[in-house]
């Protein structure tokens, strides 16, 4: 249904948003996988190929509606040109692949999942997406707490009691609760009243679902969220150099906090009483990081480390003890994928797009553009110890694609012309 207020003259018409909706429940992983659990709860490779289908119509509807607007399509992949480089760099690693079948067919999926993030930042404004987005993340979520409460064999995890809801595990449900609480806080300030009293509905279940989930990264990923919505906040209230002199001390404070946090996560960690390895995570980590320095600056190929035929994968699980399916750290995957210059490319496109998201928040606060912020910033928490940079089909991933692909689009029609609205906005860009 066409939400009042869109900027767009033919702004979306009912089916794109309930067609557009499922394709993101389709890339969630919610309900399906859950029910095609095998008896060890875990989903064997025959399952994993049938779900692997339900990307199909996705990929396919996708294509048909971009194809009714290839100007626009264009548009937007070259107004962020990092990505594009990004997408082609990812295909191209086949070249060097140590599984380059896989890199092809991953680089492929990776390419026509992104399209999808290409379509919604094309048809839908920024406030149009923190509905859609807020309805389908908050439907899944409220579902899993109902199935938490109602049905426990089944909505939480085996021998614990944290919530895994309509998906295969808690984390996963853990981030989407997460994500839920960013689109909150960006919705308590749209212009309309009625979404600034919903945004309070949007708060209180990403919060309970990201609590009940027990999922500490997901819970580091949403307070720091807030920490940063609370700084966005005092930045637009501000001007002149008291803006400028925010906005510099809020980038050297994230930088400082990220060193710190490298620093000191294991002793910190043990004085809580925590598990000083991250489940794991930090002796793997030590595992991979010669891998990433035998192949430094173009890795070892997209989606292609951990796959059954590389021999640095089985040592590394060998050492490490169990078969860890990534890195658990984006970072590091991005290195073992595409190394220094994807990397590059990939820090190119975020400062970019957190920049050009500044810019258009600062000049229209109440129009959305703080999911954006938000966006970039939880996908880059998320990351320090999970792994969804650059994922083919996953929503996490897709999130952060669409904010980058909105804003490079908005930015450069509020500075060179396009809708009257945007270019009110380019005095203060």
């Amino acid at each position: 249904m066409p939400i009042r207020g869109s900027r767009h003259r033919d702004a979306p018409q009912r089916w794109e948003w309930i067609w557009i909706a499922a394709c993101l429940v389709i890339l969630s992983g919610a309900v399906i996988p859950v029910l095609m659990l095998g008896p060890d709860g875990s989903l064997d490779e025959a399952s994993r190929a049938k779900l692997r289908l339900l990307s199909m119509p996705v990929y396919a509807g996708t294509i048909v509606m971009l194809m009714r607007w290839p100007a626009r399509l264009l548009d937007v992949v070259c107004r962020n040109w990092p990505l594009a480089l990004l997408l082609l760099l990812a295909l191209l690693s086949a070249l060097w692949s140590v599984a380059p079948g896989l890199t092809v067919r991953r680089a492929i999926a990776l390419m026509m999942s992104v399209s999808l993030a290409y379509l919604i930042a094309i048809r839908f404004s920024p406030r149009d997406q923190i509905r859609l987005l807020a309805w389908v993340l908050c439907s899944c979520t409220l579902a899993s707490l109902l199935v938490g409460m109602a049905l426990p064999s089944l909505g939480r995890m085996p021998g614990d009691p944290a919530f895994r809801g309509v998906f295969v595990h808690k984390n996963v449900l853990g981030w989407l609760a997460s994500f839920s609480v960013l689109l909150g806080l960006a919705a308590l300030q749209d212009r309309s009243a009625a979404w600034r009293r919903a945004g309070w509905i949007i708060l209180a279940i990403g919060w309970a679902g990201t609590l009940l989930s027990a999922s500490v990264t997901s819970f580091f990923a949403a307070s720091l969220t807030v920490v940063m919505a609370h700084m966005a906040g005092m930045i637009s209230r501000r001007h002149g150099l008291a803006r400028l002199c925010l906005g510099l001390a809020l980038i050297l404070g994230a930088a400082a906090f990220f060193v710190l946090l490298a620093l000191s996560l294991v002793p910190l960690l043990e004085a809580l009483g925590k598990d000083a390895t991250l489940t794991g995570r930090i002796p793997l980590w030590k595992l991979i990081d010669p891998e990433i320095a035998a192949h430094p600056m173009l890795g070892h190929g997209y989606g292609a480390f951990w796959s059954e035929g590389n021999h640095a994968a089985w040592r590394i699980w060998g050492a490490a003890g169990w078969e860890a399916p990534h890195a658990h750290n984006g970072y590091r995957d991005l290195m073992l994928g595409v190394g220094l210059v994807g990397t590059g490319l990939f820090a190119v496109m975020i400062l970019r797009a957190m920049k050009q998201a500044f810019d258009l928040y600062l000049a229209a606060p109440e129009e959305g553009w703080l999911w954006c912020i938000l966006a970039i910033w939880w996908s880059l928490v998320l990351n320090l110890s999970e792994s969804t940079f650059l994922m083919q089909n996953d929503l996490m991933w897709l999130l952060l694609a669409i904010a980058v692909v909105t804003v490079s689009r908005a930015h450069a029609e509020a500075r060179y012309g396009a809708t009257a609205s945007l270019r009110r906005m380019a005095p203060a860009i």
